[in-house]
Parts: C-alpha cells; structure tokens; sequence
C-alpha cells in the first residue's frame, strides 16, 4: 500500500473534559543552520490550532470528511465543524442516546451509531437521515465502513457482529461474537477486518468470513490501525504497543509509548503513527517502519492537560478530493446511472431519474401499438425497471 502524501496534517481530538481539539503537525523550526538535513526533517511540532467546548458531556467519537469535523457526545448530540471556517456549522440530534461511534465515506455520507441500538445513514452536506438501521438489540459499541462504501460493520452490547448491505440496507450477515468488541477496523483493501474483544483483537478474513490470526493482548485492546495491508499496530491498557504481521502471525516489536495505556491511535503516513492516552494527556507521533530490526522513535508530543477518548485526522486535501469525486460522478449521471460507483449516490440519484415519469404500466400488445412514439416507449421501460429498488434504500 502506497500512501498518497498528505500536505498540513491536522489532528484533532475528543475529551472527556467535553472539549474538540485541533494540533497541527508542522515541521519543527530551527535558529541554528541545520547540521544532519536527514535528522532534522524528521523533527515535527504539534501546535494546537482548533479549541471549541462543543458538548455537554465526554465526547465519545470523532471523524472527519470533507471540510467537516464531526464529533458525537454523551448528551445524544453530533457537532458538525467547518475546518475551512474553523467555526460550528450545525447541531444533529437524530440519536437517543450516547453517540458511541461514527465513520464517513468521502465525500458522500456519514455514519454514526448510538447507545439506542440504530445505525444512521446521512447525506453529507444536506444532512438529511436517508436511512435508519435496526438489527441490534443493544447498544452500538463499534463502528466501521469498507473502503468501497458497500458494506458496512457495527458490533453491539448484544454480542453481535453485523455486516450490513449498505446497496439494499439490511445486513448481509449476523454473527455472535464472544463478547462486547471495543473497536472495529478495516484494512486499506479491505479483504480483513479486525475486532478488539475481551483481552484479544481478531482478525477476520472478509473472503473466508472466518478468523485468520487472534492477537492475545492480555489486557483489554483499546486501539489498532492498519500500517499497511499485512501489518497491524494495536494497543490498549497497557503502556507498551505492539506490532504485529499477519503473514507471518507473530509478533515483530513493541514499545512502550505512554505511562500507564494507550486509549487511540491513527495512522499518519505510510511510516508514521499517532498515539494518545487518557491518563497522561499526551498526544504522540513516532516513526515506525514494519520490519524487526529498526527501532521506534518519536518525532513529537504534546500535552493536552486532558483525558483523550477519541481522534481523528483532518487534513485540506480532504476538500480538493470531495470536489473531484462530485464533479467526476456529475459527469456519469449524464451518460449511465449504473457506472456510479457510490451505492447510496446510486439509489439516490435512480430515484431522482425516475420520480418525474408518471406513465401508467402497460402490456406487451399496448407497446407495440405505440411503437412509433419512442418517447412512451422508452419512458415505459424506465417505470417499469425502477420503482421496486428505490423505496427499500432510501427511506
């Protein structure tokens, strides 16, 4: 996996102090003239750039798409923020209960799930609830979306693992998993997904629908992102971090990164990570390369003076990408509906083409007795292809 790179990284997070924090992270400044240019352009410096008390309450999850920032709370409430005005952009209360988990995919739409057991589908930009999903009988505790925007994962209180079909909205697989899951990632290419459990992370194999390696933490797992498609970084209440290979399923290193636990982490570059802690405050960025040999090294830190619950990365070229996404999809709708890759953009824009028609369905006879008005003819076919797609998706 090759990583595109990423010009003005900002980190933001969560806290239970109910505050959203921004650091950006930016080369670190020197009077002297550089000795080891090598050494110093490694050197990087957090400088706190966003700071808004926006809820009531711990801020429980945070993501970022587009130009927004996106932050759910214990009060029940999402905080939209715009990152190009560095302002609060609107409130969401489509939740009964702690917005436990949220996730995007650029530049369309936005997921969140609550403590009031639904998966919510919404429009990015107009912010409209499209679609409510209703399969646990608990709360949500973990959240994820597949990179192709098809599939979706969320994981409960009720112990089960559900794979929703995001095409047809309803799931696609119900699973009992041994336990409540902590978190749920998926890898870049998505074909493995891992699941944070009691004392252990699972990873899964999309393909196989089974569990290909079990990393024993011994501790509870509070966080792990993908270094690239065969590596994992995972973390939990424990100081020390640990990398592991999924093609060799062992161990490569660890380190110890925070004083007492790890409560989140993010994946910065190809070969750089973020770390954060809830116990000493601190926010963290090392220079991690896969292999056994080189060591781990930390490049910055910050102390926030508060408990971290969660952490997002924002970063400028997120608006250039939605910009692109909307022009090129813009550009297929005017040839064939089914060459748009985004199966909500998909369901959404069907049912666009075919509200207008009003023509009443006629027979095979009927048809051709009209063959000579192509317009009928070809409106007929429309009515006739859609109407039972539409309404199951778009609600």
């Amino acid at each position: 996996m090759v990583m595109n790179p990423i010009t003005d990284p900002e980190i933001l997070v969560g806290t239970y102090e109910e505050f959203v924090l921004g650091y950006k992270v930016v080369p670190a400044l020197k009077d002297e003239v550089k000795v080891d240019l090598a050494e110093d352009e490694e050197k990087l410096e957090l400088v706190q750039s966003f700071t808004v008390k926006a809820h009531c309450g711990p801020v429980r999850s945070i993501t970022a798409g587009g130009k927004y920032v996106i932050s759910g709370g214990s009060d029940e409430m999402c905080k939209i923020f715009d990152m190009s005005k560095r302002s609060e952009h609107g409130v969401l209360m489509h939740h009964e209960g702690t917005v436990s988990s949220m996730c995007t995919h650029p530049p369309s739409h936005l997921l969140t799930a609550s403590d009031d057991n639904s998966v919510a589908v919404l429009r990015m930009g107009s912010w409209q609830v499209e679609k409510t999903l209703y399969k646990h009988s608990a709360g949500i505790t973990a959240l994820a979306m597949h990179p192709t925007g098809k599939l979706a994962f969320s994981a409960g209180k009720d112990k089960k693992l559900i794979t929703w079909n995001l095409v047809k909205a309803r799931p696609a697989f119900i699973s009992n998993i041994k336990g409540i899951a902590e978190f749920l990632v998926v890898s870049p290419d998505g074909l493995r997904y891992a699941v944070g459990l009691h004392r252990k992370v699972d990873i899964y194999s999309i393909e196989s629908a089974g569990i290909e390696y079990t990393i024993d933490l011994k501790v509870r797992p509070n966080c792990l992102v993908f270094l690239n498609n065969d590596t994992v970084v995972v973390a939990g209440e424990s100081s020390k971090v640990q990398v592991h290979s999924l093609i060799e399923k062992t161990l490569i290193k660890e380190w110890e990164a925070h004083k007492t636990r790890v409560r989140c982490m993010l994946l910065l570059s190809e070969q750089r990570i973020v770390t954060a802690s809830s116990c000493d405050g601190c926010i963290k960025v090392w220079s991690i390369i896969s292999d056994r040999v080189s060591p781990v090294s930390m490049l910055s830190s910050v102390d926030t003076q508060c408990r971290i619950t969660c952490m997002t990365l924002w970063h400028p070229g997120l608006k250039v990408t939605t910009s692109k996404k909307r022009k090129k999809n813009l550009e297929k709708v005017e040839g064939t509906v089914d060459e748009i890759k985004s199966p909500l953009k998909k369901v959404k824009l069907v049912e666009e083409k075919t509200r207008p028609i009003v023509v009443e369905s006629v027979s095979e006879e009927q048809e051709i007795s009209v063959k000579n008005d192509k317009k009928i003819k070809l409106k007929k076919k429309k009515k006739s292809l859609n109407p039972t797609a539409t309404p199951e998706v778009v609600g």
